[in-house]
């Protein structure tokens, strides 16, 4: 260290000054930035110096939790001025990089937006997409218990009910897939929706696709199911147990077979045909086309059955029967018989007892009535409420036409007066219309008139020659009749056929070797 040189007072006082001028400058402005970190929200600042004063803007950016939206408050400046600029590199320095709505920013440095939060960034949602999926038009679900209703109460009806479609019938419809949108927060972050897939096709022999629509068609009708990805439709419903009240009601547009019974209250409907194989009761069955009762129906008074073709039943008792073609029976006991065909009681029996029995073409039994003398109708030909129903239209007609007869003449009157060169008033236009609309709606009814007279003539031709034969015998207190004449039966008779000639019945004997 070399040696010291002592300074004299005025040397002194001269470095003082010369340490004073090199001194660095105390800044005038001063502004305080500071990060918190609250609620997972950030609160940011900057920190400047300047060198002549103190600044007093001050932005504070919050962050939502889910990073979807950011906020801005801008503090008073003062005399100070934000720029747009500045906001968007303070919101960029604190992670906010997408999203942001800069027509907002120059909004608030434009109005002086202070003190007030205002949302400046905004990412955007993820768009979910959708899965294939199919819009079955069936109930695909096969109820094993019963359905609740919107009461609170079972449905018991519904516990094995089958679906029914026809053929051209929409069973299904497939919507593709349809694929999501990606999204992003605030942060820059991408959301990335979950890829959509497709479902495979629909499988079955009976359906097409159409593939500009995407709908599955059924080719045939019948009961439909679906099994994982395959359906079915088959033209017959096959149930191997007895028909309860908790099925309640079978119904299928092709042919029913029940190896069971069939219960009181019970409802089956087919559009074509019904077997039974075991005996029915007190219940209701309707077809389409035949139906087969193999161990017959006790109706206890309740009982319905009606077809649009025959009916073979081993004995119908206490029931309503009604068919289009023929009914077979081997006995028919207090029951009520109607047929467009012939009614025809044989084998062991074979018997008609009580009740009444209609038969367009006929009836033909072994034995009617017996010997405690129950009523028992025996009706043959055309019914006497057709004959009545007939004279009815025809009167019905002749009024029709004359007054048919009468709207003509007033047009003709009207028209007539036109054509010598009357001239006609909005009264007369007016009048003549709904003398037209008039003559068309009697038209119209005399045609209705008429479809009713040729469907009971028809009926009429079809039972023209209708007999009652008993190949047995027929017992009192049985009335025979065939079209509108009748015979009460006084002792007992065997082996006759009845026939109708000039409104009266005529017997005729039936050689024992023929039959």
């Amino acid at each position: 260290m070399g040696e010291l040189v002592k300074l004299s007072a005025e040397e002194l006082a001269k470095l003082r000054e010369e340490i004073k001028k090199s001194a660095p400058v105390k800044s005038e402005e001063t502004v305080t930035t500071e990060m918190k970190v609250a609620d997972n929200d950030f609160s940011v600042g900057k920190t400047a110096e300047r060198n002549k004063k103190v600044s007093t803007k001050q932005v504070t950016v919050t962050i939502a939790e889910d990073k979807m939206s950011a906020t801005v408050v801008l503090d008073d400046p003062g005399e100070e001025e934000y720029t747009a600029a500045e906001i968007v590199g303070i919101l960029r320095r604190n992670k906010v990089i997408t999203g942001i709505n800069s027509v907002e920013i120059i909004r608030m440095v434009n109005e002086k937006v202070y003190d007030k939060e205002v949302v400046v960034a905004n990412g955007k949602p993820m768009e979910p997409g959708q899965e294939g999926y199919y819009e079955f038009m069936f109930d695909t679900e096969v109820h094993k218990t019963p359905v609740i209703r919107e009461d609170g109460t079972a449905d018991y009806a519904a516990v094995g009910r089958h679906q029914n479609v026809k053929e051209g019938d929409v069973v299904a419809v497939y919507h593709p897939a349809v694929q999501g949108q990606n999204g992003f927060n605030v942060c820059g972050m991408e959301i990335i929706a979950k890829f959509s897939k497709e479902l495979p096709a629909l499988r079955g022999q009976r359906i097409k696709r159409n593939d500009e629509t995407n709908e599955y068609i059924a080719t045939l009708s019948g009961k439909i199911s679906l099994n994982d990805y395959n359906i079915e439709i088959l033209d017959v419903h096959e149930i191997n147990d007895n028909v309860t009240m908790l099925q309640g009601k079978v119904e299928f547009y092709g042919d029913i077979i029940i190896n069971g019974d069939v219960e009181n209250g019970v409802v089956i409907r087919a559009g074509r045909n019904v077997v039974i194989n075991g005996t029915v009761g007190a219940a209701s069955i309707f077809a389409g086309g035949d139906i087969i009762l193999q161990k017959g129906i006790q109706g206890a008074g309740r009982g319905k059955v009606s077809a649009r073709g025959n009916i073979f039943s081993d004995f119908v008792e206490y029931a309503r029967v009604n068919a289009g073609l023929d009914i077979y029976a081997n006995s028919i006991i207090n029951s009520n018989i109607a047929t467009s065909g012939s009614v025809i009681v044989s084998g062991k029996h074979g018997s008609i007892i009580g009740g009444d029995t209609h038969g367009l073409k006929g009836i033909t039994a072994n034995a009617t009535g017996n010997l405690n003398e129950v009523k028992t109708v025996l009706h043959a030909g055309f019914l006497e409420e057709d004959y009545m129903e007939f004279s009815a239209l025809m009167v019905s007609e002749k009024k029709k036409q004359t007054e048919l007869e009468n709207v003509v003449d007033e047009i003709t009157v009207i028209i007539k007066s036109r054509a010598k060169g009357g001239t006609m008033t909005k009264a007369m236009k007016l009048g003549l219309l709904k003398l037209k609309e008039k003559k068309d709606q009697i038209c119209t009814e005399i045609d209705e008139i008429n479809e009713k007279k040729t469907d009971i003539s028809r009926r009429m031709a079809e039972g023209n020659g209708a007999s009652v034969t008993m190949r047995g015998d027929i017992y009192p207190n049985v009335y025979i009749c065939i079209d509108t004449a009748k015979l009460r039966i006084a002792r007992k008779e065997s082996y006759t056929r009845y026939v109708c000639k000039n409104n009266m019945i005529e017997r005729r004997t039936i050689p024992i070797g023929s039959i």
